[in-house]
């Protein structure tokens, strides 16, 4: 144990940003509530940074489902839980108190809109960051590809309105300190646009100034050589904690709502075999063409939704995530 210790101090010398990882990571589950998607976009981002799960129950009482997952977390160590949204509009202050008779601590992040508890959420948890994404908190077809991209650049999800920038988003941009805004196929109006240049903000369109496959966080590839050293230095040791690490991390968890119509449908059919399927065998479980079929896989492997392995003259494609439904 001794020796693990001392490996580990190295680690967080040659790599602070590690120890920061860990001292910002607070809770250990986030409650949404779970016929509304904007929370849940909103959280996703940080769950992915810190591997923390985000449950969705609903708004006045836990049912008995939501109750048992959330009393199975707390039995394997969750004791911080963060609600994010208000009393009104997300989930009931009556959760809340179930929350506390179970053992929890629990905090809430909310404002008085949507655009503002997201602004609130980015603010005290990232601090500050060179970049956003920016969503119109109206247009849900843009979440799950806002989310992605958030989710590889590791920064914060900020709402606005459809025609002009909301007062709080403006703030929040300012106060992390941002230089580059993404917008996700130009959903926002030419008058926002012309609200962030005024800004100074730089603006990438994803879908038509860059391809969502050639976002990547800055810095990626120096981060992942340093770790290479490192793991030169730890050797074997290093390999062998970083394994238990990954066996014990939970499957990051998706909502069905977040699909389209047709990526559910493929989901749906591999689903139904396991999670495992030949490529070749969805147009025939799913009665859409081949190069349907094959655009809806692709457009899923780059958001990680699903894994897709070669396999003798097709592939073999795989379900990356564990999905939620809310029956």
């Amino acid at each position: 144990m001794r020796k693990w210790l001392i490996l580990l101090s190295i680690l967080l010398i040659l790599y602070p940003n590690l120890s920061l990882a860990q001292e910002k990571n607070d809770y250990d589950v986030i409650i949404v509530r779970n016929d509304i998607p904007v929370e849940y976009i909103i959280a996703m981002p940080y769950s992915s940074m810190y591997n923390v799960p985000i449950i969705q129950v609903s708004q006045s009482s836990l049912s008995d489902q939501e109750y048992e997952q959330l009393l199975g977390y707390y039995e394997n160590g969750a004791r911080r839980a963060l609600i994010l949204g208000g009393t009104q509009n997300a989930v009931s202050e009556s959760v809340a108190e179930t929350l506390h008779s179970m053992g929890y601590v629990v905090d809430r992040k909310w404002g008085d809109a949507r655009e503002s508890t997201a602004a609130a959420f980015a603010i005290d948890f990232w601090e500050s960051s060179r970049e956003v994404v920016l969503l119109n908190g109206s247009d849900t077809g843009s979440f799950l590809s806002g989310s992605k991209v958030a989710m590889e650049l590791e920064c914060p999800i900020l709402l606005t309105e459809t025609a002009t920038l909301s007062s709080s988003t403006e703030e929040a941009i300012k106060n992390l300190g941002t230089g580059t805004v993404y917008l996700i196929n130009h959903s926002l109006s030419d008058t926002i646009i012309e609200e962030l240049e005024n800004m100074g903000m730089e603006i990438i369109i994803v879908g038509e100034d860059v391809d969502y496959n050639d976002i990547s966080k800055d810095g990626g590839i120096a981060h992942w050589a340093l770790f290479f050293i490192v793991g030169a230095i730890v050797g074997g040791v290093l390999a062998t904690i970083a394994r238990e690490l990954k066996r014990d991390r939970s499957v990051p968890e998706v909502p069905l709502f977040v699909l389209t119509e047709d990526e559910r449908k493929v989901v749906n059919a591999i689903e139904k075999v396991n999670g495992e399927l030949q490529q070749d065998k969805i147009p025939d479980m799913t009665n859409f063409s081949r190069p349907k079929v094959s655009r809806i896989v692709n457009d899923l492997e780059s958001k990680k939704i699903l894994l897709r392995e070669k396999y003798g003259k097709t592939y073999k494609v795989k379900i990356a995530k564990k999905f939620i439904t809310n029956d």
